[in-house]
């Protein structure tokens, strides 16, 4: 047995496994399965092609293993979308990783690949079929025999081909002809009564595909360390584009710090400390991360020099300005409206912005750095705290030992508080919100609310600890 024949074995049982954790089950306990049985086929297809397994992988695979056991663990739908984001671009990363020599990627270069290998994993989507009909040739010449035999490879190679298309067809002429739709329909209703097999064995096909393509395309592609020396433009024109954007913002940042730091501070007519804050926080959020990309244009396309990146350092320090303002206003919102998720979570963006702007002021004068390793530790750190944090029950235990009184929490500026835990956050405060008596007059609209998902019955692939919870105290 070759080692494409093992491959494909690998890439089978993967396939199964895939099916098995995910089918219509993104949130149970299976996922960290999945995840861990990802990392495994990549270790065996590294292992069978003789490649050793880097030390920095087992760091990358401990993350996405951490992320993946968040995934059952809470029910908000925000925190799994972006654990599946998140999860399937490290897995590709990670196989990326092992197969590549990247140390002397640069920061843009490394995205690059990673969608890449995305792409030559669906352009080496038919691959298998490929390497089996090679297969079967060398066999046949190997035994070196004039007798005919009937070619079941080349006919089963023609079936798996055609049947996609096979299935297409049949579906554009039932939608034109509603006597051929019924004959089909009752076919398949006999044939397979239940539709689920076959989504099961159609996924487990395309990932058997994709995960085979995947590696086959790592195998042939030439993803090299020694990387061309990028040409990079003359700083002329980034030193003048940058000279104007410090002086906006040196002028804005002595406002902040005398006016809204040190306290000299006069409010327009007509507004309120919480409407300067809120007005003040977006706009201040999106030029801090427009710093950020400016500055790593900066460093990345044009040639560096004391000047340029003098320039940037100031660019730099002057965002750590603006964050901080950005910080400070939502505080000052937050003090007169209180926690909600969201303005945590623009906390939490504001705090790894300040982490990564570290890392480019770092790079700008030691080219050396590895500016997307850095940023792969700080982001997914600082995002695994967040994926186990269960901010909705944090959020809300925190509204509600902050109140002074229970009205001055539920009821502020004719605005219900109640309304928002009813209908803005997750089973991940059900314990809390189930039990206090001071959620009493909204328990039995909660349980109305969020309990129209969960499955009594529930098994063990699709068991989550919130979702486990919320029933328990629902009782």
């Amino acid at each position: 047995m070759n080692r494409r024949s093992r491959l494909a074995i690998y890439s089978g049982i993967y396939a199964a496994l895939y099916s098995f954790c995910l089918y219509k089950n993104l949130g149970g306990a299976t996922f960290p399965f999945f995840v861990i049985g990802t990392l495994c086929y990549i270790y065996l297809c590294t292992k069978e092609f003789s490649l050793i397994w880097k030390k920095d992988t087992k760091f990358f695979a401990l993350i996405v293993t951490l992320i993946g056991i968040s995934q059952p663990l809470t029910d908000k739908p925000m925190i799994h979308f972006f654990n599946i984001v998140f999860v399937f671009t490290l897995l590709i990363y990670i196989a990326l990783h092992q197969f590549a020599f990247d140390e002397k990627w640069s920061f843009v270069q490394t995205f690059a690949n990673i969608f890449k290998a995305f792409a030559g994993a669906i352009s080496k989507f038919f691959s298998p079929i490929g390497d089996l009909s090679r297969y079967k040739q060398m066999k046949r010449n190997a035994q070196d025999t004039e007798r005919s035999s009937f070619p079941w490879a080349t006919v089963l190679i023609s079936i798996a081909v055609t049947f996609p298309f096979v299935l297409i067809v049949i579906l554009i002429l039932s939608d034109a002809d509603a006597v051929f739709k019924k004959m089909w329909s009752n076919l398949f209703n006999i044939i397979l009564p239940d539709m689920t097999w076959l989504k099961i064995v159609l996924l487990t096909l395309i990932v058997f595909f994709f995960a085979y393509g995947l590696i086959a395309h790592l195998l042939t592609f030439p993803y090299s360390g020694a990387a061309k020396e990028k040409n990079r433009f003359s700083p002329t024109a980034a030193i003048t584009a940058g000279i104007m954007f410090d002086v906006i913002y040196v002028i804005f940042c002595v406002i902040q710090i005398l006016f809204l730091f040190i306290g000299k501070f006069t409010l327009p007519e007509g507004h309120s400390y919480a409407e300067y804050a809120r007005s003040g926080f977006f706009q201040l959020l999106f030029i801090c991360i427009i710093n950020l990309l400016m500055v790593l244009v900066g460093i990345e396309l044009f040639t560096g020099n004391k000047l340029l990146k003098t320039i940037l350092s100031i660019m730099c320090g002057c965002t750590y300005i603006m964050t901080a303002s950005s910080a400070f206003r939502m505080i000052l919102y937050i003090k007169y409206y209180y926690f909600t998720y969201l303005r945590v979570l623009v906390l939490w963006v504001l705090a790894v912005i300040t982490i990564l702007l570290t890392g480019l002021l770092v790079k700008i004068w030691r080219e050396n750095v590895n500016l997307f390793k850095f940023s792969f530790v700080t982001f997914f750190s600082m995002y695994i705290l967040l994926a186990f944090s269960h901010l909705d029950y944090v959020v809300t235990d925190l509204n509600i030992s902050l109140a002074d009184e229970q009205s001055s929490f539920f009821e502020k500026d004719g605005y219900s508080d109640l309304n928002y835990i009813l209908y803005e956050t997750c089973l991940d405060n059900a314990p809390l919100v189930l039990n206090d008596s001071r959620f009493s007059s909204i328990r039995q609209d909660y349980i109305n609310e969020h309990f129209t998902d969960i499955n009594e019955d529930m098994s063990f692939r699709e068991f989550n600890l919130s979702r486990f919870l919320a029933k328990k105290y629902s009782k």
